[in-house]
């Protein structure tokens, strides 16, 4: 089965474009393509140039896959599906979201970083900026016309097969396809080159961050030779890669432990002294996109430190706040 990557434009500066991939099975020709990306003419029109220029008609596709239920990822499914129709597929706890109303799952996130102190100002700002809220339909359609795939399930490309494996933390539903006899992987987002996924919680009944852990230490263990991502280029030290990434919240996690063991903090308090990589010098010169990542990202640092028993909830005069157990 080979492999070819096309690199479609999306608004989002700091990474510029996402990854498609066209999985072909040789010697019939047919494919299966994965993550198509956002819903944006811009980012369609280079989908297009892109499979054209690898020799691939639009039209010939036998199914969309989406990894993730991100909007860089996911959005441009519906669309494509109305107008070269195939079966879309995705993970069966990502869609089990996206059929509860994507809307009503953002603003649910929202209203669990009120719980937690985030100012109401700093809210309606990020609400203001994610493009999430106005995809909602685009959401809908989604939901309405993905199947959903889980650990172990089989998608047949041609007269091959690529399996399927659950990667959470970076979304609830995260999915990989293993290919080429497990050698190769198409991962998504659960691993990057040169950037670190976000880890964002959605509700405190989930330990995302844990969930990416065990991640991490599930891709060392495949015998993975080659992981292509959701962004960057390819990454052929698959074991060395995830054991970075792993190391890096390791770090991040001693970090908020000693935020927190000085005196009770807010999650908002942390988010704002943790370091976060950006462009930006300081959390005021954070976008409010960026922000709503980082708090979501400190959200889910502070849930694990709770749930292996280092730190734990109390009530102060700003609200719930986290201090050393």
């Amino acid at each position: 089965m080979k492999t070819l990557r096309v690199k479609v434009d999306i608004p989002i500066a700091a990474l510029g474009h996402v990854n498609a991939y066209a999985l072909v099975s040789e010697p019939s020709g047919s494919f299966v393509l994965v993550d198509p990306g956002m819903y944006w003419a811009e980012g369609l029109e280079s989908l297009g140039r892109g499979l054209r220029s690898l020799g691939l008609r639009p039209c010939d596709v036998e199914a969309y896959v989406v990894t993730h239920f991100h909007v860089d990822h996911a959005t441009a499914a519906p669309l494509l599906a109305s107008l070269c129709p195939a079966p879309v597929y995705m993970g069966e706890k990502d869609l089990r979201a996206a059929r509860g109303g994507f809307e009503s799952y953002f603003n649910g996130v929202l209203e669990l970083y009120r719980q937690y102190g985030v100012p109401p100002q700093e809210l309606e700002a990020m609400r203001g900026v994610h493009p999430a809220p106005r995809l909602a339909r685009v959401y809908d359609e989604l939901a309405e016309l993905a199947r959903p795939l889980t650990e172990g399930d089989e998608l047949r490309v041609g007269d091959e097969a690529a399996r399927v494996i659950e990667v959470p933390g970076h979304t609830p539903g995260h999915i990989a396809l293993l290919i080429n006899g497990d050698r190769e992987a198409i991962v998504g987002d659960s691993l990057l080159n040169d950037i670190t996924p976000h880890v964002v919680l959605d509700n405190t009944s989930r330990d995302a961050l844990g969930e990416y852990l065990r991640t991490l230490r599930r891709l060392q263990g495949e015998g993975i030779g080659l992981a292509w991502p959701g962004h960057r280029d390819e990454v052929r030290d698959v074991g060395r890669r995830a054991a970075e990434i792993e190391a890096h919240h390791e770090e991040r996690l001693r970090q908020v432990l000693a935020i927190i063991s000085a005196s009770p903090a807010t999650l908002y308090d942390v988010a704002r002294r943790l370091r976060w990589r950006t462009r930006a010098a300081s959390w005021a010169d954070m976008s409010p996109y960026e922000r709503y990542f980082a708090v979501g990202e400190a959200l889910a640092h502070l849930v694990r430190l709770v749930r292996v028993g280092l730190a734990e909830e109390v009530v102060t005069g700003e609200g719930i706040a986290f201090r050393r157990a």
